[in-house]
């Protein structure tokens, strides 16, 4: 688990130690059991600054991508935004970037996503914030997310990364390695539709295989 700071080392955030409790609890009692109440009673937060925060369990959600953005974008160097190289090699790196913090608390985000199939309205409610986690995948590695094009392409992202998550949920090999190749694929078959339909665009569709945000 990550500890009281953000991922640039600067003190966390009422919202990140929020995210991290909600994380712990996911991970040791099931995501059934996480309440924007008990994320602050084990965050020490008191309960009134805690709903000003974040509102509900679904900006608990929101509060969990906004970590594994930051960790992405902690992960990637230079390269990210090297216009010399492929935006798919560079998508892939940011996305396994993001896995890579999924990982490191696998128990809490496999909970999360056999939890959110019964919790619907959370699910839907959390939508929003996937796209944004997906638009700031796209601006991470230079990928120009305004429109006519940019919207496309972080759908289409999402779509990856959900049908992604879906094989790494049951992949528990210590490389990743079917998780890697599922989403090399997916990236290539986004690409291939991105260039055939819409001219100027790199990745805007993917496989429809996932329901749940993360």
């Amino acid at each position: 688990m990550t500890d009281a700071t953000d991922m640039a080392g600067q003190p966390a955030t009422a919202s990140d130690l929020l995210a991290d409790a909600a994380l712990e609890i996911a991970g040791t009692e099931g995501w059934r059991s996480v309440t924007l109440a008990g994320a602050a009673a084990r965050a020490g937060i008191d309960p009134l600054t805690a709903r000003r925060t974040l509102r509900c369990k679904a900006g608990l959600l929101a509060a969990i991508s906004s970590r594994v953005d930051a960790a992405m974008v902690a992960a990637l160097d230079e390269d990210a935004t090297d216009p010399a190289i492929p935006v798919r090699d560079r998508l892939f790196e940011a996305l396994m970037a993001r896995l890579d913090f999924v990982a490191a608390n696998r128990a809490a985000f496999v909970s999360i996503l056999d939890g959110l199939p019964r919790d619907p309205g959370t699910a839907l409610a959390s939508l929003p914030s996937l796209g944004r986690s997906m638009a700031r995948t796209l601006d991470a590695v230079g990928d120009r997310t305004a429109p006519p094009f940019g919207p496309l392409k972080v759908k289409g992202l999402a779509l990856v990364w959900l049908a992604t998550l879906r094989v790494w949920h049951g992949d528990d090999s210590p490389d990743m390695a079917a998780t890697m190749k599922a989403l090399d694929g997916y990236l290539a078959r986004a690409e291939e539709m991105a260039n055939t339909f819409i001219p100027g665009a790199r990745v805007v569709n993917a496989p429809a295989e996932a329901q749940e945000p993360v």
